[in-house]
């Protein structure tokens, strides 16, 4: 039997980077769920246990990622025996996250159908969903039975099947949801600052949406290439996941601030925007019929938001934001 110690750097120092990450990513993932908790109190019961319910399994998962690198650096430091297998906190991990995943995802898919009403995509995704699901809970059960680094090669394809699946569901959520934007950009063609809103909910879209997407890839490249190697980049997924989730929900204050746009000829109306780090856009727009002057509606579908616009062709639209609790004046 070697005596040996093993290369650290695979083992122990990718998940030491890891937890440093994590760490960061977890304070702003704290700071998000106290803003909600405290600036939402009427969001429905059930919306708020949602929220409660990922951001508990996520800190299950923070804490499986401190119990690993100090099992491995500080109690068994030197156990050749110990440092040649993976410990009980690499599958909670690995289960806990995709937990998260499952739920964070599974919250976009429902925000985007509320949007689209597109039942036969939503299917789609909600397949890819449950792949990504079933993928990362094969995977922590594969490291329960096979936990020594030399046996990786077995937890080789569920693991594929896991990061893939997922990588694939974040891309076309971001991709479905940029999309829509684009379509949304088109009644508002003549608003300025409704243009400029939508343009930033792309970028952000872009550039958010697929943080998770990159998380995945390198992950999966990294194991491809040597999978007795721990990948310390992982213990940020659930993190991103959730502040997806909660920058989703928070930015409604903003959005939900009153604010006029342009003059207006007689035509009121209100619309509802949120998105999030993924930046969702939960809106429902009914664009009008061509050379129809009477009829396009805007409706919002998040349940802190209540609104509708009429757009006319010939008439200026004044565009308002508010709260769904706001008490609306009738006009004279």
């Amino acid at each position: 039997m070697s005596t040996t110690l093993p290369r650290l750097d695979a083992i122990t120092g990718a998940l030491l980077i890891g937890t440093w990450a994590s760490s960061l990513l977890y304070m702003a993932e704290l700071l998000q769920a106290v803003y909600y908790f405290r600036n939402f109190k009427k969001d429905d019961w059930k919306l708020k246990s949602y929220v409660a319910v990922v951001f508990a399994i996520d800190t299950i998962s923070a804490v499986a990622d401190y119990a690993c690198v100090y099992l491995y650096t500080i109690t068994y430091a030197g156990d050749l025996d110990y440092l040649s297998k993976q410990n009980w906190a690499v599958p909670l991990y690995v289960i806990s996250t995709t937990c998260v995943a499952f739920l964070v995802q599974n919250f976009l898919a429902f925000l985007y159908w509320r949007f689209t009403k597109n039942t036969v995509f939503v299917c789609f995704l909600s397949i890819l969903i449950l792949g990504a699901f079933g993928g990362g809970i094969s995977s922590g059960l594969a490291v329960v039975l096979f936990p020594l680094f030399k046996d990786r090669n077995k937890v080789r394809t569920v693991a594929t099947i896991w990061i893939g699946t997922q990588l694939s569901a974040d891309l076309i959520i971001a991709g479905a949801l940029v999309l829509e934007l684009m379509r949304a950009k088109s009644l508002f063609k003549e608003q300025q600052r409704v243009n400029n809103m939508l343009n930033r909910l792309v970028l952000h879209t872009i550039r958010t949406g697929t943080a998770t997407a990159v998380i995945a890839v390198l992950a999966l490249i990294a194991f491809l290439i040597n999978d007795e190697t721990n990948i310390g980049i992982l213990y940020t997924s659930g993190r991103v996941y959730v502040l997806t989730m909660l920058k989703n929900l928070n930015i409604r204050e903003f959005s939900g601030r009153a604010r006029n746009v342009g003059t207006t000829s007689g035509q009121r109306g209100t619309v509802g925007i949120a998105h999030g780090t993924t930046y969702n856009f939960t809106t429902e727009f009914y664009s009008s019929e061509p050379h129809n002057s009477s009829i396009g509606m805007v409706k919002s579908n998040l349940p802190t938001f209540q609104s509708s616009a009429n757009i006319s062709e010939t008439q200026p639209l004044e565009i308002e934001m508010v709260p769904t609790g706001a008490k609306q004046v009738p006009e004279v």
